[in-house]
């Protein structure tokens, strides 16, 4: 298995946005990473505000996967995110949202299983847990010649309750129950998710239907949407709700609805109480 090479990361206190600096000269293995953004983007051209140095920004450049693989890539970054976060020596439960969130435990101040009142959560699974976003992910493909894709990932490290974009967010240290994180967890974490990163492209990269089969059944283990009642807002402007039964070899999230069965390949998801 061929697996990309990292540079010594370039880092930033705070730059406009990893992406595009990364973007701007996009050779696989290198890797641009910031404390802030003042120009982070999510998907759709959605703007990312977090105050300076509580966030990270991760870039990390990979040679293209073959074709029927692509759309794994997103998914690939947040299962190498959640990998990190729970082997990390400041580990936190964390769990994936389909296509392209990460999420980690809502707990308040005593570190009790009561998220912080000020937190809604993005789902509460079977066991009562809460779960809030803690990272974003956007893939962006390189203009011609270059043969690259952009992964980025955007990760609430050390904010307090009240410094989170909304209020379905978390942070790191608010799973870990409020205690600001040491400087060393940055770089810690850091290792942790290129080393997954690198090697979940790898099996995507080999193209052959083990090496994805490989990284579906690892990354159905930790996403809390399939088996969930949803909404999926389609690129079109239109919704689908239904149950999210799967997601099938191209990465494309199965919803089984009123109306049949769907598959979606993009999409915002929405986790709905079901009734």
């Amino acid at each position: 298995m061929s697996v990309v090479r990292w540079a010594a990361p370039e880092r930033h206190e705070s730059i406009g946005s990893t992406n595009t600096e990364a973007l701007a000269a996009p050779r696989p293995g290198r890797v641009v990473v910031a404390d802030h953004q003042s120009e982070g983007r999510g998907r759709r051209g959605r703007r990312w505000d977090s105050p300076p140095g509580r966030g990270m920004a991760i870039s990390a450049v990979v040679p293209p996967v073959p074709p029927g693989s692509m759309g794994w890539l997103p998914l690939v970054a947040g299962l190498a995110l959640v990998r990190a976060l729970t082997e990390s020596r400041w580990p936190v439960p964390a769990a994936l949202k389909w296509p392209n969130d990460v999420l980690a435990l809502l707990r308040g101040p005593d570190v009790s299983r009561t998220p912080d009142p000020s937190q809604q959560p993005v789902r509460t699974t079977d066991d009562g847990r809460a779960w809030g976003k803690v990272a974003g992910i956007l893939t962006q493909v390189a203009d011609a010649p270059a043969r690259a894709v952009v992964v980025g990932t955007g990760l609430n490290v050390d904010h307090a309750s009240d410094e989170l974009p909304v209020p379905t967010a978390t942070s790191w240290r608010l799973a870990r129950g409020g205690a600001p994180l040491p400087e060393d967890a940055r770089t810690d974490l850091l290792e942790h998710y290129l080393h997954h990163l690198a090697d979940l492209h790898g099996r995507l990269a080999e193209g052959d239907v083990a090496g994805v089969g490989a990284v579906r059944t690892a990354y159905l283990e930790h996403c809390l949407t399939v088996g969930r009642p949803v909404l999926v807002h389609r690129p079109d402007g239109g919704r689908t709700r239904g149950t999210a039964v799967s997601v099938d070899p191209d990465g494309a999230l199965v919803v089984e609805g009123p109306e049949g069965r769907s598959v979606h390949h993009a999409g915002d998801v929405e986790h709905v109480r079901p009734g």
